[in-house]
């Protein structure tokens, strides 16, 4: 997608507490991305507003769909592997201590296992010429203990 596209971010839309659950959900949507190259659309949950971390990885993930929109066919797994490797790109890009913090506070992994995450995160300090300890202060102990762990296996 052009760099000099607006995208409108609007909230989700408040579904009634009634209707709400569904067996086959992990949790909540955090948000969407509704491709448009005129008219891109980003919707998030509201609810998310009282938790920054989860806001700001939302952000970036829902973004990181509009910059892979238009090679997600091309990109290894193709348009199957499209939610993972949108978060593989989140953590190239520099997001990677959200994408690992986030994870944790919602409780779910998302589309990549956090020690994977972690992973991805050591690779992207290493060639930045960082080590854990610059990200530590960003981690809780169970994700700065798997990113310690990844960082002793590169």
């Amino acid at each position: 997608m052009a760099l000099d596209v607006q995208i409108t971010v609007d909230p989700l839309p408040k579904i009634d507490v009634q209707w709400r659950h569904d067996y086959t959900s992990l949790g909540e949507v955090a948000g969407e991305y509704h491709h448009d190259p005129l008219n891109p659309l980003i919707c998030y949950n509201p609810e998310l507003m009282a938790l920054p971390i989860q806001v700001i990885n939302t952000m970036a993930h829902e973004l990181m769909h509009a910059r892979l929109a238009d090679i997600v066919d091309r990109l290894p797994g193709g348009c199957g592997a499209h939610e993972l490797a949108t978060d593989l790109h989140c953590i190239i890009a520099g997001f990677g201590c959200f994408q690992l913090q986030s994870a944790e506070q919602a409780g779910w992994s998302g589309y990549m296992t956090q020690p994977s995450r972690a992973a991805a995160l050591a690779v992207f300090l290493e060639r930045r010429g960082l080590n854990p300890k610059d990200a530590e202060p960003f981690l809780s102990a169970r994700p700065r203990k798997w990113l310690n762990k990844a960082w002793k296996q590169i």
